[in-house]
């Protein structure tokens, strides 16, 4: 009786330890249990990526130098002829309004009667109380687009002068390149993988960047700085999502952080070449000619894992983490990588069953309305960008056109933001990310209502 009792609790046992269910192995715990989550195959993996971070600043940031303001006054032919040899002459307030060491850059004083050219230029040649717009502009430099003479032998000139809407349009025009840059990185890395991706995109920068020098007419500019934009942006999202998804869940946060600390120290070492190499043709080659090393970023960078897994190509899957776990010096069992198999064929599965229960759903817009919080939140979420947006390119943008030294500025407004992120990893862990967004936000908006209160003078370069 004891052993017929014995044998039955053996088997009750067995099949115990049957039903226990296989632990589900995902690559975070590969990452976090086998190969390490921030080996030094992860270090590799990074300092390349923050290669291609820092030519995508200089990207997507170089128009603020390129198509900056130049100061600009009118040409006074009573007093100079057709060709000016001084910006700054010492008769120049008598014949443009101003005061001080400082006078208008688009008007001058009409004339008050007819007068031949003469080495002094006296107020009684000028009628005071009526103001023209300029026929002819006197530059300060030539150094960006606002002047700029043709390459070649053809009658065009930029010579935006006071005409700022085409001047800050080319900001506006790349942008909507960078727009553009978001669907097709993303049918890019998806149908050819995020390594391939991410090298078209930088390279694509490289030679498009490169072309700009020979831009002769401004609306040729503006298509250089779209096409760029559009088939290069996306660069700077494949690198993110690739270093993402190789680091363990601990040390994302930071990565993140890491990523976004280059692409100011990019900003930084941008406008240090810019201030070395101030004319914007040679400022171009400056910056995107080095940005050709990327080409070898299509044998040299690693492709996602899990972009190998979503396609089914278990076996490069197989052999990529093999080797991350060679270079960390640590040891991957055939047993997880069997189960992450499993695992990822799994998922493909329930995604599968996913897609043809939502056949059935309404729409994706119909049921966000159905849910009040979503609802709320995308809602919100635009508001938070734009705001952003607002703030964050008009600081940058307006830095190369504040009083003093305009590198010294674009810098300082560069490296302002390094402490905001690594501030924003230490808090989110111990606070949430509810009370650093708010107050990031209040912090901001306290600094620019504080604008008011400064002097006009520091407002202007």
């Amino acid at each position: 009786m004891a052993a017929q009792k014995n044998g039955l609790d053996s088997v009750n046992v067995s099949e115990s330890i049957e039903e226990v269910p296989k632990k589900k192995v995902n690559l975070d715990n590969i990452l976090v249990d086998e190969i390490g989550q921030f080996g030094r195959y992860q270090i590799r993996t990074l300092v390349l990526t923050l290669v291609v971070i820092i030519f995508g600043a200089w990207g997507a940031t170089e128009y603020i130098y390129t198509t900056a303001r130049i100061k600009t006054r009118c040409l006074i032919p009573e007093c100079e002829g057709t060709v000016a040899t001084e910006y700054s002459p010492p008769w120049i307030l008598n014949a443009v309004p101003g005061s001080g060491s400082s006078f208008d850059n688009c008007l001058r004083f009409d004339s008050a009667n007819s007068t031949s050219r003469s080495d002094e230029c006296p107020a009684e040649w000028f009628n005071r109380q009526k103001k023209i717009a300029c026929s002819q502009y006197v530059y300060e430099n030539t150094h960006t687009v606002a002047y700029d003479r043709p390459l070649l032998l053809i009658l065009c000139q930029y010579g935006l002068a006071c005409d700022e809407w085409r001047r800050a349009f080319i900001g506006t025009a790349r942008t909507f390149g960078t727009f553009l840059a978001l669907p097709i990185v993303g049918f890019t890395s998806d149908r050819w993988g995020r390594r391939f991706a991410l090298s078209l995109n930088a390279v694509n920068t490289a030679w498009v960047g490169t072309l700009r020098y020979w831009a002769d007419t401004y609306w040729g500019f503006v298509v250089s700085e779209v096409v760029e934009s559009a088939i290069g942006a996306g660069a700077f999202s494949c690198a993110y999502i690739l270093m993402m998804e190789l680091v363990g869940p601990k040390y994302r946060v930071a990565a993140g952080a890491s990523i976004n600390t280059f692409f100011s120290i990019g900003q930084v070492l941008m406008s240090l070449i810019a201030w070395a190499v101030p004319n914007w043709r040679k400022l171009t080659l400056a910056l995107y000619v080095p940005q050709f090393i990327t080409i070898s970023y299509f044998w040299i960078m690693s492709e996602s894992v899990r972009w190998y897994l979503s396609k089914g190509r278990y076996k490069d899957a197989e052999d990529f983490l093999k080797n991350v776990a060679r270079i960390n010096r640590r040891v991957l069992s055939d047993e997880s990588l069997q189960a992450l198999k499993e695992n990822a064929e799994a998922e493909k599965m329930r995604t599968e069953a996913e897609k043809a229960m939502k056949s059935k759903e309404p729409w994706l817009i119909v049921l966000v309305f159905r849910n009040r919080a979503i609802l709320r939140r995308c809602c919100i979420s635009p508001v938070w960008w734009f705001t952003s947006a607002l703030v964050y390119y008009g600081m940058s943008i307006n830095a190369v056109n504040m009083s003093g030294n305009r590198y010294l500025n674009y810098m300082a407004v560069a490296a302002a933001e390094i402490p905001g992120y690594w501030i924003a990893v230490l808090l989110m862990s111990r606070i949430g990310r509810r009370p650093v967004l708010i107050g990031a936000y209040w912090i901001c908006a306290a600094c620019q209502l504080g604008y008011i209160f400064l002097p006009i003078s520091k407002f202007y370069y």
